[in-house]
């Protein structure tokens, strides 16, 4: 996901320095944040050039920094070679730099500043990182299983299914404790990005000042007062300790209960509550059919839990069929580059059993890309039970 914004003029009185600095410490489930730098048309090089070169780079260099183009997207663009694109970018951001800073030659040995080239129908969008790291590195996760969620996919699944602190959450496949320690800073209305840094940070037009003003801010707003009860549990006893050990590092090792156990013998400890999983695939450990007679088994799991929501992100597409009814809503995301889907049960499925699948929303949740799943891959016999996920 990314965040365009630009950042010229204030917004409701407050500097632009702030707004990034605020939108990169509080995103969720962006992946960063982009400055829209310069957006538009151009149908030939020279055009390409001239746009380019009257952005006021400066406000975003300073003169020791290095330009990298990062990426370059073209679609339906009369300037079709992509090396070409960002050549001339290149040329045009030095250029003006140049002027500005009396050299002849830009460093090539600084500070990296990532710059985006797309163009769609003619139409550039320069975009400029202010991010850094991508935003899903919250810097708590020093130890993970061999396939975690991603922190901003975690977190969007929780906003998908409608979770708040007044809610238990339960996670019986909690492998590395992504979606736990995502729902505990969610719980306590704590910034995602308090404990890392940003490409931002040096830029000239963000001041010192808005940096230590909005840093400041969002740490004035954490709440430890507040009760929430969230719970997980796996039956590997490796991705336990990698949950706790990433669990304390986010500092919430008194605010979620582990206990060893497996997914099919979870009960609810509660009347109501939503109850969020990434069950294993099949694909790095075990097999498909094990993965399949495992859904079948959480589907039987199901019967217990009256009154929760029960949310499963898989990569398959037609999971509700061996869980033994089909979900409410579907939403498609990408975990990486990872194709997956997020099964949805709301506490009050049972009065809408009657849908018809062809009338099931569906979403394309965090992505546009392609509709479909990608088909499951047979891998060797372990048990799946003990695939420690993130």
């Amino acid at each position: 996901m990314r965040f365009a914004l630009k950042p010229a003029g204030q917004a409701e009185g407050i500097s632009a320095g702030r707004v990034l600095t605020r939108a990169n410490l509080c995103l969720r489930t962006a992946e960063r944040v982009l400055i829209e730098a310069a957006s538009y048309k151009a149908t030939d090089f020279d055009a390409l050039f001239e746009g380019a070169k009257d952005v006021p780079w400066e406000l975003y260099f300073k003169k020791e920094d290095k330009l990298v183009i990062e990426r370059v997207r073209l679609h339906r663009s009369a300037l079709a070679a992509q090396t070409s694109v960002q050549a001339i970018v290149h040329k045009a951001v030095y250029d003006r730099l140049g002027k500005v800073f009396g050299l002849t030659r830009m460093p090539e040995t600084g500070k990296e500043r990532s710059l985006r080239v797309y163009i769609e129908d003619d139409e550039v969008l320069l975009g400029l990182d202010t991010s850094g790291d991508a935003l899903h590195r919250r810097g708590y996760r020093q130890a993970s299983g061999d396939a975690p969620l991603k922190e901003t996919v975690a977190a969007g699944v929780l906003l998908l299914a409608g979770w708040n602190r007044r809610l238990p959450l339960l996670d019986p496949f909690c492998g590395s404790g992504t979606i736990l320690i995502e729902a505990g800073l969610f719980a306590q209305d704590r910034a995602p990005g308090l404990d890392r840094s940003f490409a931002l940070e040096d830029m000239p037009s963000v001041s010192a000042e808005d940096l230590k003003a909005e840093v400041e801010a969002a740490r004035g707003r954490i709440r430890t007062d507040v009760d929430f009860r969230i719970e997980g549990s796996d039956s590997n006893p490796q991705a336990l300790d990698s949950a706790r050990a990433n669990i304390r590092l986010a500092g919430l090792s008194d605010r979620i209960e582990l206990k060893a156990g497996q997914a099919e013998d979870a009960m609810p400890g509660y009347d109501a509550g939503i109850l969020i999983c990434n069950p294993p695939y099949g694909e790095r450990l075990g097999t498909v059919q094990e993965a399949e007679a495992l859904y079948r088994s959480l589907g039987s799991t199901a019967a217990a839990f009256t009154g929760w929501g029960l949310g499963f992100v898989t990569n398959r597409r037609d999971f509700g069929e061996f869980f033994g009814e089909r979900s409410v809503s579907m939403h498609k995301i990408m975990n990486g580059a990872e194709e997956q889907w997020f099964h949805w049960y709301p506490a009050d499925r049972a009065d809408r059993a009657d849908r018809s699948t062809d009338k099931r929303p569906e979403s394309p949740g965090f992505s546009g890309r392609r509709e479909g799943a990608r088909p499951p891959r047979p891998s060797g016999g372990r048990d799946v039970r003990k695939h420690p996920r993130g």
